[in-house]
C-alpha cells in the first residue's frame, strides 16, 4: 500500500502552523508524511509523529547535503518556515533546488498570507521575501501552488496585531473602522494544504482561499453581542496615517518592527493585498471557521466565567 502512497516532505513542522499541517497531512489517506527536523532537535516537540507513521528526517535549510537526503524519494515538498531573509529566501531556495534536482513533483512554499504579488518592491521587506521565492519557484520548472489566505485569524484577532485585546476589553483602530480584511484559521489552511498537494487542479496555480471577511468594526459588534459588554475604543488614525506608520515600522529594525506591528494584517486595511479572488467554491470539501465561530470558542472561558458587578457590595 505504501508504494502506492503520496510522499509528501514537510519542512517546518514543529511551529504553530506546522504542527497543524502535519496533523492535516496525516489525516489525508494515502498520504505518506515525511517531517524534516533539525539534527539533535528534542523529540519531545515531535511526540507522537513517528507513533503514527511519520518518517522523521534530519537535517536543516543549511545543508545542502542533507536536503538531497530528505527530498530524495519524495513526490512533494511542503514548506512552514517562518524566519529571516536567511531561512524564508536562502534556506526556501536551497530546498527548491534540492526539489528541482530530485524531480519532486509538487512544492509549495511557505506563503500563506496577503496577496504580496500585489505590492510593490519595499512595501514589505518580509511579503518581498516571499514573492522572491515565488518567483524562483515559477523559474525552476517545478510544479507549485501558492496558498494566499489573509491574515491567519488567531494572529489578526490577537493582542500580537495591536487592534484586538478581548482580555482588555478594548479595540485600536484605524481608518473608519469599516474597511474589510481576510483572516483564515490555521486548521482550515493546513486542511486546505493538505487536500490541493494531491489535487491536480491546484499545478502551477496561486489559489486565493479566505475564511472569512469583516472590518474592525464587525468583529467588535460580535464580541459585544457574544459577551455583552462594551468595547473600549482607541482610534489611531486615519488610513493614510497607518500607511505613513506601516512605513515607518518598515524602517526599523526587525525586533522593533515585530513588537510594534502585525504588517500583514493591518496593510489590508490600507487596501493592499486584499483576496479579491477566493477560490473557495473549487475545492468545497473545505468548511471554513467564520469569525464568529471563532470568537465564540476563544471567549468560552470569558463567557464562563462570572461578570463582575458595576456596584459592588460595601464590605
Amino acid at each position: 500500500m505504501d508504494t502506492e502512497a503520496t510522499h509528501v516532505l514537510l519542512v517546518g513542522g514543529t511551529g504553530r502552523f506546522g504542527r497543524r499541517l502535519a496533523a492535516a497531512l496525516l489525516s489525508r489517506p494515502g498520504i505518506h508524511l515525511h517531517v524534516l527536523v533539525r539534527p539533535g532537535r528534542r523529540r519531545e516537540s515531535l511526540v507522537g509523529l513517528a507513533d503514527q507513521g511519520v518518517t522523521l528526517v534530519e537535517g536543516s535549510l543549511e545543508d545542502v547535503r542533507s536536503l538531497d537526503s530528505a527530498v530524495e524519494g519524495v513526490d512533494a515538498v511542503v514548506s512552514a518556515v517562518r524566519g529571516g531573509p536567511e531561512v524564508l529566501l536562502d534556506g526556501q531556495l536551497r530546498l527548491l533546488e534540492a526539489a528541482r534536482r530530485h524531480g519532486v513533483m509538487r512544492f509549495i512554499p511557505s506563503n500563506y498570507s496577503p496577496d504580496f504579488f500585489q505590492l510593490a518592491d519595499g512595501e514589505d521587506s518580509l511579503l518581498d521575501l516571499h514573492r522572491r521565492v515565488a518567483e524562483a519557484v515559477e523559474r525552476s520548472g517545478v510544479r507549485y501552488t501558492f496558498i494566499l489566505c489573509g491574515g491567519f485569524m488567531e494572529v489578526a484577532l490577537s493582542p500580537v496585531a495591536h487592534v484586538f485585546d478581548f482580555e482588555r476589553g478594548q479595540v485600536a483602530y484605524w481608518g473608519t473602522g469599516d474597511e474589510p480584511f481576510d483572516v483564515t484559521a490555521m486548521g482550515d489552511v493546513a486542511r486546505w494544504v493538505a487536500e490541493l498537494v494531491v489535487d491536480r487542479r491546484a499545478e502551477n496555480r496561486r489559489l486565493e482561499l479566505v475564511g472569512d471577511v469583516v472590518s474592525v468594526n464587525e468583529v467588535a459588534r460580535l464580541y459585544e453581542t457574544l459577551t455583552g459588554r462594551q468595547l473600549q475604543r482607541f482610534h489611531r488614525g486615519s488610513v493614510e496615517e497607518l500607511r505613513r506608520y506601516l512605513a515607518r515600522a518598515e524602517g526599523a529594525s526587525r525586533a522593533s518592527r515585530d513588537s510594534v506591528v502585525q504588517p500583514h494584517f493591518l496593510m489590508q486595511l490600507t487596501g493592499k493585498g486584499r483576496l479579491l479572488q477566493p477560490a473557495n467554491a473549487e475545492f468545497p470539501r473545505i468548511h471554513p471557521m467564520k469569525v464568529r465561530d471563532y470568537l465564540e470558542a476563544t471567549l468560552r472561558p470569558m463567557l464562563a466565567a462570572p461578570q463582575e458587578s458595576a456596584h459592588p457590595a460595601h464590605p
